[in-house]
């Protein structure tokens, strides 16, 4: 799907620069041969491949290439990404539901992802009734920014250059607020920094497993353990973004 969407943009602007970019750092002592293979033999498309060393460990790389999103398997790698200021998410290895390649479709939940973790904070330490009071009174001040939310304003960027009528790119708000204050706020939030989301969905607290089936994203990215299983139960690529008060 990230190669379709490149192949479009070059098809909109040949002479873009604008694109998607893939770099596949391999674990220390991962044999870089067997990897060339691999990708060789899997049609990737792949522009650079990394190595780490006793002499350049994951961050120096990190530092070079300066990724919106970086994702491993490796959590302690993804928790110094993110504590370093990247985007960054845990992937696990399971069985999943084959997506489309036609068009690229990525999910995100909203506090500790998109947004900072400070409505969470109010959640934990003073409780549901708090939380609403607290988004009601603060409906019309944005939330901060999230760990993915230079991701989620690169795909937006791309979205723009291709238009509503051609775009190859689907963004989607798969939260646990509700649709009153909480949900607006949201919103608000979105509106305030000149960003579009194509599809919201506020579970009020409800299961997320049956939505994310139905929508069937390349990936989901969430803070809280759970939810990711509740992605990957239903064929979803889950991702865990070990960030916010939720992680602590």
């Amino acid at each position: 799907a990230l190669t379709m969407v490149n192949q479009r943009l070059t098809e909109l602007d040949q002479a873009t620069e604008e694109r998607f970019v893939i770099v596949v750092i391999p674990s220390d002592g991962q044999d870089i041969d067997h990897l060339n293979k691999n990708i060789k033999k899997y049609g990737l498309k792949i522009d650079l491949v990394c190595e780490i060393t006793g002499e350049k460990p994951l961050l120096d790389h990190l530092k070079k290439i300066k990724p919106v999103l970086y994702l491993s398997t490796n959590p302690q790698n993804v928790k110094e990404a993110i504590i370093a200021g990247y985007g960054a998410a845990t992937m696990f290895q399971r069985h999943y539901h084959e997506p489309s390649d036609e068009v690229l479709r990525v999910a995100f939940d909203g506090d500790g992802v998109l947004f900072s973790d400070e409505s969470e904070r109010v959640y934990k330490d003073r409780g549901l009734q708090s939380f609403k009071l607290n988004e009601r009174d603060r409906e019309d001040n944005p939330l901060g920014q999230g760990p993915l939310s230079e991701f989620f304003r690169a795909l937006v960027h791309l979205q723009k250059k291709f238009g509503q009528q051609t775009c190859p790119i689907r963004t989607y708000l798969v939260t646990s607020r509700g649709t009153s204050s909480p949900g607006l706020r949201v919103l608000k939030t979105l509106q305030n920094d000149n960003l579009e989301i194509d599809e919201a969905f506020f579970l009020c607290g409800t299961y997320k497993g049956p939505v994310l089936k139905a929508i069937k994203p390349h990936i989901f990215f969430d803070d809280q353990i759970p939810h990711v299983d509740g992605a990957l139960q239903n064929g979803v690529i889950g991702a865990h973004v070990p960030y916010g008060v939720r992680n602590e």
